[in-house]
């Protein structure tokens, strides 16, 4: 739950969250799927604040744990609906 400054508490659902694997171990189509996830980074990395800006790696295979920390944890979401996105011309267990 997220409370306002006012007190006001909030239930929030994220509705639009992926959780994905774009390892170099995962490319099925190395040049596809190196340019799917580059062109995802890149506008993480370009329109994120300097201190948020995560290394490539990372960027490339979310860790499970880091990611429930990150949202229902340390985050304010309280529910989130995850977005498949197969890609599996791409990378061999898919992308999402």
């Amino acid at each position: 739950m997220y409370r306002a400054p006012d007190g006001t508490t909030y239930y929030v659902v994220d509705g639009h969250v992926h959780w994905w694997d774009a390892s170099n171990e995962n490319y099925r189509d190395p040049r596809n799927a190196d340019g799917w996830i580059r062109c995802f980074y890149d506008y993480h990395k370009n329109l994120s604040p300097a201190d948020y800006v995560w290394p490539f790696e990372l960027y490339q295979k979310y860790p499970e744990e880091r990611m429930i920390q990150d949202l229902f944890t340390d985050g304010y979401v309280d529910k989130a609906i995850f977005q498949p996105t197969a890609l599996t011309d791409f990378y061999r267990t898919g992308w999402s």
